[in-house]
C-alpha cells in the first residue's frame, strides 16, 4: 500500500543540514585541494577527444581553495576565489581560452570573464556556460551546424563563441545546467529558461524545435500536479540535464523529468518506454516517490539514467535500460556505518557517486567508465564501494562532480579521513 507523507520538519530540517554541511565543508579555503580522474582511454568505441591523466585520483597542483567544479563530456572546470580555469578537450572552443591551441589541454588555463566572479559552472559535451555573482550568465562553445542543428549557447544565432560572451536576454539567474547540446536557466524569482537541440522535446515546451535563445518553460507557472504539496505550484531549486533530456527539482521535494526516454531515464515506467524514439515534451512528475512518502533532496543527471537522493538518506537510480522507474539503490554489505549520512550524489555515463558527510566518497556503476577508482574490480559494480581514503592523502572530501567519464573532487586537508 502506497504511504502518502506531508513534507515536514524533519524533512525541511535535512535539507537546511545539507546547506550548513556545505558553508561548513567550504571554510578554510587555504586548505582546499583538487583532485582528478577518469577514463583514459577509449576502450573498444576507439580513442577519446581527450583523456584524463589517470583512473585513479590525481592531484591538480598548484590550485588551493577551490569553490565548485563541474565536468562535461570531454572537459572539465573548477573555480578558485571566483576565478574560472579550465581544461581538456579544445575541439569546439568549449575552453574558451584565448591561447587555446587544437586538441586538447591538460593543465588547467583560465578564462577571462571581463573582470567578474563566477559563481557556478556547467558543461555539456560541445560548449560550456557559468554563472557570475552579478546573476548574469556566460555561454561559450560550439554554435550549431546544418547537419546537427543548433548549440547550446543561446545567443539568438548559430556562431561558435571561442571566448564567453553574456546572454544578453536573461539576468538575475541563479543556476544554470548543460546537456550535450541544451542548456537550461533557472532565475533567482524560479523561471525556467532552455536552449539548444529541441528534438524528443528535450527543451520542456511541447514540440521538438530548436531555440537559438532562451524561452521559458512554463509549464511550473501553468500546472499543478504536486502530490506532496497539493494546490501549490512548484518552485524549482535545482536543475540537471543528461544528454538528452532535462530534470528539474522543486523545493517541495519533487523531481519532473522530460526528453528522451530511450535508456528508461525519465523513470516513468514501462507505459513510458515504447522504443528508441519514446520521449517526453513537457515535464512530467515522477509520481512513484512522492506517491510512497519520499522527499527528494539531491539529484544528478548521467548521461542516460538519474540518482536521486531523499530526505530519509535513501538512494534511488533509474535509467541506463536497467530500471524503469525509480529503484532504490541497497546499502553495501560492509562499511555501512560510513554509508550513513549521505549529503550529495553525482552521475557520469554508467557510474554513480554518493558523498558522505564524514567525507567519504561511494562508488557503483561500469568499471569501463574509468571513473571507479577501485583498482582491481568486477566489471560491473553493483553496491556501492568506498575510494580507499589513501586516494586522497586521507583528506576529508568536501564535494564532488561527474560527467559522463570524468570526475573531479575538492577536499579539506586540515581534516582527516581515516
Amino acid at each position: 500500500m502506497m504511504r502518502r507523507l506531508a513534507v515536514g520538519p524533519a524533512a525541511s530540517t535535512r535539507l537546511a543540514g545539507l546547506v550548513g554541511w556545505s558553508r561548513k565543508g567550504f571554510s578554510t579555503a587555504e586548505g582546499r585541494q583538487l583532485w582528478r580522474w577518469g577514463a583514459t582511454e577509449g576502450g573498444y568505441m576507439g580513442s577519446l577527444e581527450a583523456a584524463e591523466v589517470s583512473k585513479e585520483p590525481s592531484l591538480v597542483d598548484d590550485f588551493r581553495g577551490a569553490s565548485t567544479a563541474a565536468c562535461g563530456s570531454n572537459h572539465s572546470a573548477f573555480v578558485v576565489d571566483g576565478r574560472l580555469y579550465t581544461y581538456g578537450s579544445t575541439k569546439y572552443s568549449q575552453l574558451g581560452h584565448s591561447s587555446a591551441s587544437s586538441g586538447s589541454m591538460t593543465e588547467p588555463g583560465l578564462v577571462e570573464l571581463e573582470g567578474r566572479r563566477v559563481s557556478q559552472v556547467a558543461l555539456g559535451a560541445f560548449h560550456s556556460a557559468c554563472v557570475a555573482d552579478d546573476g548574469s550568465l556566460w555561454t561559450w562553445g560550439w554554435g550549431g551546424g546544418f547537419f546537427h542543428g543548433v548549440g547550446a549557447l543561446g545567443h539568438g544565432n548559430s556562431d561558435s563563441m571561442p571566448l564567453p560572451a553574456m546572454v544578453e536576454n536573461l539576468e538575475q539567474v541563479k543556476l544554470v545546467a548543460c546537456g550535450a547540446q541544451h542548456t537550461l536557466a533557472l532565475t533567482t524569482d524560479g523561471l525556467l529558461f532552455a536552449t539548444g537541440k529541441g528534438d524528443f522535446g528535450r527543451l520542456g515546451r511541447g514540440d521538438t524545435s530548436d531555440e537559438n535563445d532562451f524561452q521559458e518553460i512554463d509549464y511550473f507557472q501553468q500546472t499543478d500536479d504536486s502530490i506532496l504539496r497539493p494546490g501549490q505550484p512548484a518552485k524549482i531549486s535545482k536543475i540537471g540535464a543528461g544528454a538528452n533530456f532535462s530534470a528539474a527539482m522543486s523545493e517541495q521535494g519533487e523531481l519532473w523529468v522530460w526528453g528522451r526516454n530511450d535508456y528508461g531515464q525519465l523513470g516513468l515506467g514501462e507505459e513510458a518506454m515504447g522504443d528508441m524514439y519514446s520521449a517526453e515534451r513537457f515535464p512530467r512528475l515522477v509520481r512513484s516517490l512522492p506517491a510512497e512518502g519520499h522527499q527528494v533532496v539531491d539529484f544528478a543527471c548521467g548521461e542516460h539514467h538519474v540518482v536521486a537522493l531523499t530526505s530519509e538518506g535513501a538512494i534511488f537510480e533509474w535509467g541506463n535500460r536497467t530500471w524503469l522507474e525509480p529503484h532504490r539503490v541497497s546499502k553495501p554489505k560492509l562499511g555501512t556505518d560510513d554509508f550513513a549520512d549521505i549529503v550529495k550524489v553525482e552521475a557520469g555515463d554508467k557510474f554513480s557517486m554518493a558523498l558522505t558527510r564524514s567525507g567519504k566518497v561511494f562508488v557503483w556503476g561500469s568499471r569501463s567508465s574509468g571513473c571507479l577508482a577501485l583498482g582491481d574490480c568486477p566489471k560491473n559494480v553493483v553496491e556501492p564501494t568506498p575510494i580507499s581514503s589513501e586516494a586522497f592523502r586521507h583528506q576529508k572530501i568536501v564535494d564532488i562532480a561527474a560527467s559522463k567519464n570524468r570526475c573531479l573532487a575538492i577536499t579539506d586537508e586540515t581534516e582527516y579521513v581515516a
